[in-house]
C-alpha cells in the first residue's frame, strides 16, 4: 500500500510539472492594442507642433495686418507697403486668431519712417503693446515723362506714361494718373523718366492774356453783355482782370469757358 501511495504521489507530481511546463512553452499571444485614445496622442504629436505654429505671430502677418490697420485708419489712397526697421521677435499667441490696433498714428502722418505704437490681442486676451519703427512705401499711379519735356511745352497723353510711383519718396505732390494732361502746361522743364509733380505744371488757360471776351453781367432778371479785353490769362473758375472796351473802365470776372467771364454786382 505504501509502495501504490508512492507511485500515485509521484505521478501527481509530474503531472503538475508538465502542467506548468505546457503553460511556459505555450506560444506567445499578440501584445494588447493601444487604446483610442492613445492611438490618437501618437498620430497628433505633428499636428499639435503645427498647431503651435500657427499660434505664434510673425513679422510678416504682422505687417500684412498693420498695412490694413493704416490704411483704414488713415484713409491712405494707393498701396501701402511696410518694412520693418529691426528684426521682429516672434510672439506666442494664447489662440490661432489675432488682431492688430494701432494706439498711435504717426505724428507727422505717412513719411518714408516713422513710428507706430499697437496693441495685439488674441483669443480675448491682450498679448502686448509695442512702439514699432516702420519704413514706409505708398504707391500711387502717376504721370511719368516718357522724354525730355520742355518749359511751356503743352501736354498730352502721348508725351507721358501711366506709372505706379513710391509717393512717399517725392517732396513735391505728384501729379495723379487720373487727371487729364491736356488740361496741363508745363512751367518748368522735365527729364525723361522723372515723375510730374504739382510744381512743374499749372492749369491751361482757356482765356489768355490780350485776347477779348464777352462779357456776361446779371442781376435778377436784368443782363448785360459787352466786350472786354483780357489782362490777366487764367483757366476755368480763375478770377481775372478785364477792360471794358468802351469805357476803358476794369472789371474783375470769372471765367466760364474760353471767350465767355461772368462779373457779379
Amino acid at each position: 500500500m505504501r509502495a501504490l501511495s508512492a507511485i500515485a504521489g509521484l505521478a501527481l507530481l509530474n503531472a503538475s510539472a508538465f502542467a506548468q511546463l505546457d503553460s511556459l512553452l505555450a506560444p506567445l499571444g499578440q501584445p494588447p492594442a493601444l487604446r483610442a485614445s492613445e492611438a490618437r496622442g501618437v498620430r497628433g504629436s505633428e499636428p499639435a507642433t503645427a498647431a503651435e505654429a500657427r499660434a505664434t505671430l510673425g513679422g510678416d502677418a504682422f505687417l500684412a495686418e498693420l498695412e490694413k490697420e493704416l490704411t483704414a485708419r488713415m484713409s491712405v489712397t494707393g498701396e501701402l507697403k511696410l518694412s520693418l526697421t529691426r528684426p521682429w521677435q516672434p510672439v506666442k499667441l494664447p489662440a490661432q486668431d489675432f488682431a492688430i490696433a494701432v494706439t498711435e498714428l504717426p505724428i507727422g502722418g505717412l513719411s518714408g519712417t516713422f513710428f507706430v505704437r499697437v496693441k495685439v490681442s488674441s483669443g480675448g486676451e491682450m498679448v502686448g503693446e509695442w512702439q514699432v519703427p516702420l519704413r514706409a512705401q505708398l504707391w500711387q499711379e502717376g504721370w511719368v515723362a516718357s522724354s525730355r519735356l520742355d518749359r511751356g511745352q503743352a501736354l498730352d497723353r502721348s508725351l507721358l506714361a501711366a506709372q505706379k510711383v513710391d509717393v512717399l519718396r517725392e517732396r513735391q505732390p505728384l501729379i495723379s494718373a487720373e487727371t487729364d494732361p491736356s488740361l496741363l502746361d508745363l512751367t518748368t522743364s522735365v527729364a525723361a523718366g522723372r515723375p510730374l509733380t504739382r510744381r512743374d505744371v499749372a492749369a491751361r488757360p482757356v482765356i489768355r492774356k490780350g485776347q477779348v471776351v464777352e462779357v456776361v453781367a446779371q442781376q435778377g432778371l436784368l443782363a448785360i453783355s459787352m466786350k472786354a479785353l483780357a489782362l490777366e490769362s487764367g483757366a476755368a473758375g480763375d478770377l481775372i482782370k478785364l477792360r471794358n472796351l468802351e469805357s476803358r473802365r476794369e472789371i474783375n470776372g470769372q471765367i466760364i469757358n474760353e471767350n465767355k467771364v461772368q462779373i457779379h454786382f
